[in-house]
């Protein structure tokens, strides 16, 4: 039986699972407790870190909880994986709904929380109350290995477990982002930091290749090595990585200081839903988004985890498959950073609830007799070898489309391209016939995307050219196009577009090893390829073909986890899986951290940046040398013009030549400022080194020193801002 196949079973082959009454008890006490805490923190708890911690719980937790205690998905993982996406959704939508109608009271929140509470303790008052604590005692009885050899295994890997994660730390403490040069973190780090990730990867994949390998030292590992890769950067730096999260924070900023939509043509506050959220969670723990926002990536990737490990066991009968397929995973998709604080990440998470809905409900059956004709034998042979797909009833489905339908608006208010590559893989799916009533969810997702975008595509058209950005499907896909290759760049570039291309080779590989049996690898090959629909039709500002590869990572490395499992000799297999994953994490981390020198800002620049936004007069023309420095993170960001000196080519400026002063200040005077302002910064300087550009930065940055009309402003030790009068 193939790994990659859609599974009738749903417990890997592992002790059975808790019955359905125990797990939604679980969920119901999950909800009750989670609300009640998080109500306690938020209104009663002194200090501003329990506040945000019940904060996210509110977010997180209860509305999810009020649904998912009277449904039982036949996984706690799947269970616990919907929650939160159930639960983040509503958030979003509620926020949305209250910036929209400029009734901003954040507070409502709590008002879900208590509708939580009393939901859950309706399905408490039906169910026997006894059954969770059961399951945790027949749990703890569990499976039986000689005492001795259980115990000294599980020590060696716990110390490897603790070894790794204090080789890392260590390694961490060590280093000094000031080192950090253009070749990147890894380049610039140490054998404890390196050491401490090799460990906690191999430690995890050792743990795996054992007779009985445990979930909960699995999952203790993986969420170790996810540690270990995103938080490094937060502890280093202490502030938000890259520079367009800055904006995204000053949306949130404003959304929740005013209540309502402050500029119309502003195209991120028409797509509110993440920034409404991040406002309400902020209001709730009464701190700033800039307090929480360089964690965002670990929190993130944790959740998109949860929720791809469940959707990994819905869909192969190999546990085994399934946490290869997630451990390898998270080394192919390090490098593409698109879990920040934004839309798409958001977005992402809840399209990964959608497909955990569609697979584990909405799977058609397997046809009852032989179709005819040309389109019922083209549906035969899709399916040619699938397995049943899990049982589902009609009430589940009923439910089912219902959430899906909250997840999908929760999207599509949230981000502009995501909608349509939800609908490029439901369509997909459609065309095969593997989905139940597919023409009606595709007809539902339609009328949600299309009744939302009719209402904004005015500003859509304006600011993106309309729906279309040509039929050049190369173009589309070349990313963002101008950059000056410099060594240490062009060596980072290239390492990640063969990542990208070693993973569709290999997840293709793995497609065509069942030519005679499509059916067992349908659905992951449909998800796998279907979002490079979308660069048949647009770019997306360069972008797309980086929402592609996120969305299409986590199938491949299902396909590529599942034909490793098949390979032949079985002593090839283990060896197969540890150089996969080495090689993808390797790959994946200098994709990430190389960069760091030029996407990573230091206190000293946020807070120069704070200080501009504080004391600048507001209309004031507020100059980037080189687009790389924190920026529009305010509340009322938009009252300012900010503008980068056009000498780059990766945004289509590059006329002038920095170097040329004159030009520049003839460049400045045409806006007709009294007050302008200049920036330079580390970050700008580690850029122009980076990528080349801007044309003369070098140049100006000695020139203002002494310029006649430059007089500095503000200093501090990675910042300097010029005042020009011209």
């Amino acid at each position: 039986m193939s790994g990659t196949q859609i599974a009738a079973r749903v417990d890997g082959g592992a002790a059975a699972p808790p019955a359905p009454e125990r797990r939604t008890v679980l969920t119901a006490w999950s909800g009750i407790v989670a609300s009640v805490a998080a109500t306690v923190l938020v209104l009663a708890a002194p200090g501003h870190a329990p506040a945000l911690a019940g904060a996210l719980l509110l977010a997180c937790v209860p509305a999810g909880a009020a649904v998912m205690c009277w449904v039982d998905t036949g996984l706690g993982v799947v269970q616990a994986g919907l929650t939160l996406v159930l639960s983040l959704a509503v958030t979003a939508i509620v926020s949305s709904v209250m910036i929209w109608l400029r009734a901003w009271h954040p507070d409502a929140l709590i008002a879900v929380a208590a509708v939580s509470v009393a939901c859950c303790g309706a399905r408490l008052r039906r169910a026997d109350q006894a059954a969770p604590w059961a399951a945790l005692r027949d749990r703890a009885g569990g499976r039986s290995r000689p005492a001795a050899k259980r115990g000294l295994t599980r020590w060696l890997i716990l110390v490897a477990l603790f070894g790794g994660l204090g080789a890392w730390a260590f390694g961490v403490s060590q280093i000094r982002p000031g080192a950090i040069g253009i070749w990147g973190l890894l380049a610039g780090s140490n054998l404890w930091f390196l050491l401490g990730l090799a460990v906690l990867l191999a430690g995890g994949l050792f743990e795996l290749s054992r007779p009985g390998p445990r979930t909960w030292l699995l999952g203790t590992y993986l969420a170790a090595l996810l540690v270990a890769i995103y938080a490094t950067v937060p502890i280093l730096y202490t502030v938000p990585e890259y520079a367009w999260v800055y904006k995204h924070i000053g949306i949130a900023q404003a959304l929740g200081a005013h209540g309502r939509v402050t500029d119309p043509g502003n195209i991120y506050q028409q797509w509110p839903a993440l920034f409404a959220t991040v406002a309400a969670v902020s209001r709730a723990a009464r701190v700033g988004p800039l307090s929480f926002a360089a964690w965002a990536p670990l929190a993130f990737e944790l959740a998109d985890a949860l929720l791809l490990l469940g959707i990994f066991h819905v869909v192969v009968n190999d546990r085994r498959i399934a946490w290869l397929a997630l451990f390898l995973y998270e080394g192919l998709i390090a490098w593409v950073g698109q879990d920040y604080l934004s839309p798409q990440a958001f977005g992402y998470l809840l399209w990964l609830g959608i497909a955990t809905v569609i697979l584990r409900w909405l799977l058609s059956p397997l046809p009852s007799h032989e179709r005819r004709g040309l389109i019922g034998r083209a549906w035969g042979y899709f399916t040619a070898g699938r397995a049943a797909p899990p049982e589902s009833t009609a009430a589940d489905r009923r439910l089912a489309f219902a959430l899906i339908a909250v997840l999908y608006f929760a999207i599509v208010s949230a981000h502009q391209l995501t909608p349509y590559l939800v609908l490029a893989a439901v369509g997909t799916l459609m065309i095969l016939g593997l989905l139940r009533r597919g023409g009606l969810i595709l007809l539902l997702l339609l009328v949600i995307a299309g009744g939302y975008l009719a209402l904004h595509y005015g500003l859509i058209s304006q600011q993106f050219g309309g729906l279309l950005s040509g039929g050049n499907v190369l173009q589309n896909a070349s990313g963002v196009s101008g950059v000056f290759h410099k060594p240490a760049e062009a060596t980072t570039a290239q390492i990640v577009r063969g990542l990208a291309v070693a993973m569709w080779l290999l997840a293709l590989a793995a497609v065509a090893r069942h030519w005679r049996s499509p059916g067992k690898v349908a659905a992951c090959a449909c998800l796998a390829f279907s979002p490079f629909l979308i660069v048949l039709v647009q770019s997306y500002g360069g972008e797309a073909i980086y929402r592609v590869y996120m969305f299409s990572a986590p199938w491949c490395a299902l396909l590529i986890a599942g034909a490793v499992a098949e390979l032949r000799p079985v002593a090839l297999r283990p060896v197969a899986a540890a150089l996969a994953c080495f090689a993808a994490l390797a790959a994946g981390l200098q994709g990430l951290y190389g960069p760091v020198s030029v996407d990573a800002f230091t206190t000293p620049e946020l807070t120069a940046s704070l200080w501009l936004y504080g004391q600048a007069p507001r209309g004031s023309l507020l100059v980037l040398a080189a687009d790389s420095a924190p920026a529009l993170e305010t509340a009322d960001s938009n009252h300012y013009n900010l503008r980068v000196i056009p000498a780059d080519p990766q945004y289509g400026q590059s006329w002038l030549s920095e170097s040329n002063v004159p030009e520049v200040e003839k460049w400045l005077a045409s806006f007709g400022n009294r007050d302008i302002f200049v920036v330079f910064s580390r970050s700008m300087a580690a850029y122009a080194t980076y990528f080349g550009v801007p044309h003369g930065y070098a140049q100006l940055a000695r020139a203002a020193q002494n310029r006649p009309g430059w007089s500095v402003v503000y200093r501090n030790a990675n910042v300097t801002i010029y005042r020009v009068r011209l």
